[in-house]
C-alpha cells in the first residue's frame, strides 16, 4: 500500500474519459442523494458506462456526476453523487480504481476485501495512452476478484432472446 494519496474519484473519471473513451462507474444507488430509474434504486452493485461519445453532456461535478443516461433506449437524468461511487474503471484495459472504504459491506465481504485495497493502477495524466498490443501491467489477483467472469455461474435454462416487433411506419405524404 503506497503512502501517497490516491486520485479523487472526478480525476478518475475524467482521466479514463479523456485518455481511454470510457470510464463504468460501480456505485450504490441506495445512497442519499442517488437519482437513477426507480427498478435500480435499490442497487448496492449498480454499473453504469460513461462515453465521451454520448451525445448528451456528462457533468463532472465538484459533489457529483449528471447526465441524461439511456436505460434500455429510455433517457432517464441520472446524478450520482460521489459518496455513492466504489468504482471506476474501463473494463476494456482495467485501468481505474476501486475505493473499498465506499463499498457497502456485503460487497466487500462477499469479494473477501474487508481490509484490502483494490486499486487499479490508473495511467499518469502527461503519458500517452498504451500501446494496445502491449499486455496491461500485472493486477494482483486479490484486486481482480471482482472483475473475473465465473464460468458455471448461471443457469442452464435461459429464456429466448426478445425479438423485436418490426417498426411501425408509414408514409406521410
Amino acid at each position: 500500500m503506497s503512502d501517497s494519496p490516491s486520485p479523487g474519484k472526478a480525476d478518475v473519471v475524467r482521466l479514463l474519459l479523456e485518455s481511454e473513451g470510457r470510464a463504468m462507474l460501480c456505485l450504490d444507488a441506495t445512497r442519499s442523494g442517488v437519482m437513477v430509474p426507480r427498478r435500480f434504486a435499490k442497487d448496492i452493485e449498480l454499473r453504469l458506462i460513461l462515453n465521451r461519445n454520448m451525445p448528451q453532456p456528462i457533468d463532472i461535478g465538484v459533489e457529483a456526476i449528471e447526465s441524461e443516461l439511456r436505460f434500455g433506449g429510455i433517457p432517464h437524468y441520472c446524478v450520482i453523487p460521489y459518496d455513492a461511487v466504489w468504482g471506476v474503471f474501463n473494463p476494456d484495459t482495467r485501468h481505474g480504481m476501486f475505493w473499498s472504504e465506499s463499498m457497502p459491506e456485503e460487497v466487500r465481504a462477499r469479494y473477501g476485501l474487508a481490509e484490502v485495497d483494490v486499486s487499479l493502477p490508473v495511467p499518469p495524466v502527461s503519458s500517452p495512452a498504451p500501446d494496445p498490443v502491449e499486455e496491461p501491467p500485472p493486477v494482483s489477483p486479490r484486486a481482480r476478484v471482482g472483475l473475473q467472469v465465473i464460468e458455471g455461474g448461471g443457469s442452464e435454462e435461459t429464456a429466448p432472446p426478445r425479438k423485436r416487433p418490426p417498426p411501425h411506419l408509414r408514409l406521410v405524404t
